[in-house]
């Protein structure tokens, strides 16, 4: 060092003097940190005419680029996912555009880049609750003249954070968020452009001319959209989850009709039929409501994770009435089933959920019909969907005015209880298909609450029966649906505000913290229960909040669902090669000794460990 300095010297008098005392100054970092290479921080401002912008500033490092959300001809686009909290509402975002420049590395190639100071723009929903919060992941590509970085960014916000938002008009960044979000100028933003932006649409416009395949299925009016609706709609009775359902249950009666030898066949055909004609009717009706009212699209409802739970749950129950676990006592498909005390009230059911099972799908005939209806005003749409639905209804209508169609029927047999056992299979994987379009996060507790589902079911079945009193019988079944409610509800409930407390583990943040902040980092993996069932018992929110407000310290998570090579040297850098485990850094120089706990370990051991660890930090404030 010292023959570097005299080299200096000789070189640059004055360098050398100001680079000692650039290094005499400057704080002495840990060994092994490094700075962010870009840094994120937020903004909230009000709409003219209502409403609110928030923005998510990324702060590229001195030396540092990074690529717009269009990153040109080369490069990694940034891109950042935005929710609003409690409700979990994925939210539009808006890129402000890279600037054009030479590659880094690829000089003959044109790249987008952020290399300032640049906002990401989020326009909220205008029923956003008060004291809502954000949280974004923004994934991007930082480089420098050397090397890129590509890096995950999480952070989050309060509005609680900014009770008086200033006016946006007023911000430097207003003309081009104004002319992002679709104005020309950058004057004020009219109503119902503000309104749209905030209703998630589309905010570029594009003047497309699409040339159908088939013009001839295209809809420009009511007139072809009536029969093209009625024939989409009895096309969907041939989907493969529709069809098992109004097959199995027709079997059913002709099976319990031929036990019986006062039963009036053609009477109990013609009832079922009309009031699961009803059922299909009533459905479609309320579906054109909803989605006329409310501007929807066609299966849009199920983007709602609600109501996919709702589904799921329902059709495992189903399923699972299928496979003999127990009986429904509305709507049994069980081929030994006799008519129960209401059969239209089963009927009707039945018709209801053949319509749910069939609304995720898109038939043939129904896309062009759908693509004009949704654009058109309330009582088209009810019209034309009443017309989808008088189409699926139509063969059971036919069957009853003429109960002697069912001679074309296959007589009951040994093959319909093989039909009864596929069709508990097909609806076993419309089940699957409901957990594939939950978002990823759901996904775990859902199969949770499915698996309360089938205890509750197995109560029902199993604890249950005739011979018992009518208050024992209906005690334990309204314990189990109050159970499964109970498991939905958990499903989708928010996370505690405490669930905020954690960040997720990154290498360079964590050795920008080491030695000058507590660090409490827990080590998880969703293929863990162990991990699972402490962060239920002990690493409460309540719990982590409380310790944390004592001692001073930031959480961390270290998620190894997946593979990170990164997360997994930090864990044997703590000689340990299994989870769960918990450790603890306090700030200063015995950042390089934490307290760890290894494996399974109640509250009262968590507080010892934290106090050890953070003991001295707390006394120092």
């Amino acid at each position: 060092m010292h023959r570097f300095f005299s080299k200096l010297q000789k070189i640059h008098p004055t360098l050398s003097l100001t680079l000692c005392l650039a290094l005499w100054l400057a704080p002495v970092a840990p060994l092994g940190a490094q700075p962010t290479p870009v840094t994120t921080n937020w903004e909230l401002a009000s709409l003219p005419g209502g409403g609110l912008v928030a923005l998510l500033w990324l702060t590229p490092a001195a030396g540092y680029k990074t690529y717009g959300n269009d990153p040109g001809q080369a490069g990694l686009p940034t891109r950042a996912e935005v929710r609003l909290t409690p409700k979990g509402l994925a939210l539009p975002v808006l890129y402000t555009p890279g600037k054009p420049a030479p590659d880094l590395f690829e000089k003959d190639k044109t790249v987008n880049i952020y290399d300032g100071p640049t906002p990401i723009y989020i326009p909220l929903p205008k029923n956003a609750p008060e004291g809502f919060g954000l949280e974004a992941k923004v994934d991007l590509l930082a480089c420098s003249a050397t090397s890129c970085w590509p890096l995950s960014l999480d952070t989050d916000f309060s509005s609680r954070q900014v009770p008086d938002p200033p006016q946006a008009t007023g911000r430097p960044w207003w003309a081009a968020f104004a002319k992002l979000a679709g104005q020309p100028g950058a004057g004020p933003v009219p109503e119902e452009m503000v309104q749209a932006v905030q209703a998630a649409k589309a905010v570029t416009t594009r003047n497309f001319t699409p040339r159908p395949v088939t013009p001839g299925l295209e809809v420009k009016g009511l007139l072809k959209a009536i029969p093209l609706a009625f024939l989409a709609g009895f096309l969907l009775n041939l989907m493969p989850c529709v069809l098992p359902v109004a097959c199995l249950k027709l079997s059913g009666l002709l099976a319990a009709c031929s036990a019986e030898h006062d039963c009036n066949r053609h009477m109990v055909i013609r009832r079922h039929n009309l009031f699961f004609s009803l059922g299909v009717l009533v459905y479609f009706s309320i579906l054109a409501l909803v989605l006329g009212l409310a501007g929807m699209a066609w299966g849009q409802l199920f983007q709602q994770p609600g109501l996919i739970l709702g589904a799921a749950v329902t059709l495992f129950a189903l399923g699972l009435s299928l496979f003999g676990v127990f009986h429904l006592p509305v709507i049994d498909l069980k081929i030994a089933a006799r008519p129960g005390r209401s059969p239209k009230a089963q009927a009707f059911a039945t018709g209801l959920l053949a319509t749910l099972l069939a609304t995720p799908c898109s038939g043939p005939f129904l896309g062009g019909v759908l693509a004009w209806t949704l654009l058109q005003p309330v009582p088209v749409v009810v019209t034309v969907f009443v017309s989808i639905g008088l189409g699926m209804a139509s063969p059971y209508v036919a069957l009853a005015a003429r109960p002697q169609l069912v001679r074309f029927v296959p007589r009951p047999g040994a093959w319909m209880v093989h039909l009864e056992k596929l069709a508990g299979f097909l609806i076993m994987a419309t089940c699957l298909y409901f957990l594939s379009i939950l978002p990823g996060k759901l996904v775990l507790p859902t199969l949770a609450a499915l698996l309360v589902t089938a205890l509750a079911c197995h109560a029902w079945g199993a604890w249950t029966n005739l011979s018992q009193g009518a208050v024992t019988r209906w005690t334990i079944r309204i314990l189990a649906f109050a159970a499964v409610l109970a498991a939905c509800h958990w499903t989708l409930s928010p996370p505690p505000e405490g669930a905020r407390l954690w960040r997720g583990f990154e290498e360079a943040r964590f050795e920008d913290l080491l030695g000058n902040e507590n660090l409490f980092v827990d080590f998880t993996a969703d293929w863990c229960p162990t991990c699972k069932a402490l962060e239920r018992t002990v690493l409460t929110p309540g719990e982590m909040a409380k310790l944390a407000a004592r001692y001073g310290f930031k959480a961390i998570r270290v998620d190894l669902t997946r593979e990170n090579p990164e997360a997994l040297a930090l864990l044997r850098s703590l000689g340990s090669a299994s989870i769960p485990v918990a450790a603890m850094f306090p700030k200063g120089e015995d950042a390089s000794r934490p307290v760890v706990l290894r494996d399974l370990y109640d509250t009262r051991q968590l507080e010892e460990a934290v106090a050890v660890a953070f003991g001295q930090a707390k006394k120092a404030r």
